[in-house]
């Protein structure tokens, strides 16, 4: 964003409170996955949370109540059912009611939601494969080595 001078604010927040030294990995972290997920849900044709959903519903792999597919999520029930509800009209998705407690309803894929999940992984690979033709097998092994010391870093201070 833009002040009244024309300063960009990020800039001006950023040589107040920075030596120019960091290198802002965390920034080019949620800048990389927000560039790949609007990519993505382009070529899809639908929203990123879509897929995050479907997702956790195909790892699951039984039905699961709105407020478990929330804390997978880290989102509020309310976000996975407005979710739900687009998914369940497309035939994605279906609810069922628990047999032992009528007011308890689980959601899992569909046939069509299956389908479109393994779409969705096997155009996952293959963007994999794409980036790993222009960084090399070596590069892409150590950013997911990398990523992968870093969210254990981030889950371990979250216990604490």
């Amino acid at each position: 964003m833009v002040n009244d001078t024309g300063v960009n604010n990020i800039d001006r927040l950023a040589e107040a409170h920075h030596r120019g030294d960091e290198p802002h990995l965390l920034r080019e972290v949620l800048r990389t996955q927000q560039a790949m997920a609007r990519g993505f849900s382009r070529e899809m044709g639908r929203p990123s949370s879509h897929f995050a959903l479907m997702g956790v519903l195909a790892h699951a792999g039984r039905g699961l109540g709105v407020t478990e597919i929330a804390e997978a999520l880290d989102v509020d029930a309310a976000a996975v059912t407005r979710i739900v509800n687009v998914l369940e009209t497309e035939r994605l998705i279906r609810r069922r009611a628990d047999p032992r407690d009528g007011r308890r309803r689980y959601v899992s894929l569909t046939e069509k939601g299956l389908a479109l999940f393994a779409d969705i992984h096997d155009r996952t690979h293959d963007l994999e494969r794409r980036l790993a033709a222009e960084l090399g097998a070596e590069v892409m092994r150590a950013a997911a080595a990398t990523l992968a010391r870093l969210r254990a870093f981030v889950e371990e201070k979250e216990r604490k």
